[in-house]
């Protein structure tokens, strides 16, 4: 039962007892009031308002066991709230994704929610400050398909070193990127708990402004791999990227390490 039935009830149930007591006593008005009030508790008009069963993170899909409905009374719902009679925005709602963190309890509405045909679904479900580059790459290089949207992952850059004795023909990895936050692959923006891999091509990565310049230079100079983090690294992967630390170098000769 929500807080203002709560409230209603209360009043309702003072005001009865004392209706009642001069009913008692013989006063026609008090039975008038007990009457008008007991009409009055069953008039009230009340509507649906959507709610979230659960939290829902950040660029989650709305599915259906994510919602509730909690009744509210129809003359004191907000405007931007969503009730059963939105049929529009709850047809596209299946379509959509929390453009925040929607947390328990709290109402589902267009303002923290997104839909594919609306401005700034990626810019929705990225951290403040931060900015999303993208990497086509090949699958060897994403982990075999089992990095997904959401893992951290550190960036290595791999480059031949030619020259012209033959024998002395190395290839240099440097680590360029630590602790990055994938945001998608392809068009793959979340995945559900039963996903174990997603083949893609095209790996989208949230970084701060200042790797930008690096992860770009980078990008166009040497062959980038993508080394999957464990989730339990670095308090479950919540830290910010850093800088990549120039001294981790790992030099290949004749393919060996």
């Amino acid at each position: 039962m929500n807080t203002s039935r709560i409230i209603v009830l209360l009043v309702a149930v003072l005001a009865g007892g004392g209706a009642f007591y001069l009913a008692m006593s013989g006063n026609q008005d008090a039975k008038n009031a007990i009457t008008d009030i007991a009409v009055a508790q069953t008039e009230i008009p009340m509507t649906k308002v959507l709610f979230a069963r659960k939290d829902i993170p950040q660029g989650g899909t709305i599915e259906a066991n994510h919602m509730k409905w909690v009744e509210w009374p129809e003359k004191d719902v907000p405007e931007f709230l969503i009730t059963d009679r939105n049929t529009d925005y709850l047809a596209a709602l299946p379509e959509m994704r929390a453009r925040r963190l929607i947390r328990k309890d709290e109402p589902i509405y267009q303002q923290n929610t997104v839909g594919y045909g609306d401005r700034g679904l990626m810019a929705a479900i990225m951290t403040p400050g931060m900015r999303a580059v993208s990497l086509r790459l090949t699958e060897d290089r994403v982990a075999g398909g089992f990095i997904l949207p959401g893992d951290r992952v550190d960036i290595y850059g791999s480059m031949e070193n030619n020259s012209d004795d033959m024998s002395q023909n190395t290839s240099q990895s440097k680590l360029i990127l630590s602790n990055v936050r994938v945001l998608a692959i392809d068009q793959v923006f979340n995945t559900e708990s039963g996903t174990t891999a997603i083949v893609g091509k095209v790996v989208t990565l949230e970084v701060s402004p200042g790797q930008v310049p690096g992860f770009l230079q980078a990008k166009n100079s040497s062959d980038l791999t993508l080394i999957l983090r464990s989730v339990y690294e670095d308090g479950g992967g919540v830290t910010q990227t850093g800088p990549a630390s120039p001294d981790q170098v790992v030099v290949i000769r004749y393919g060996q390490g």
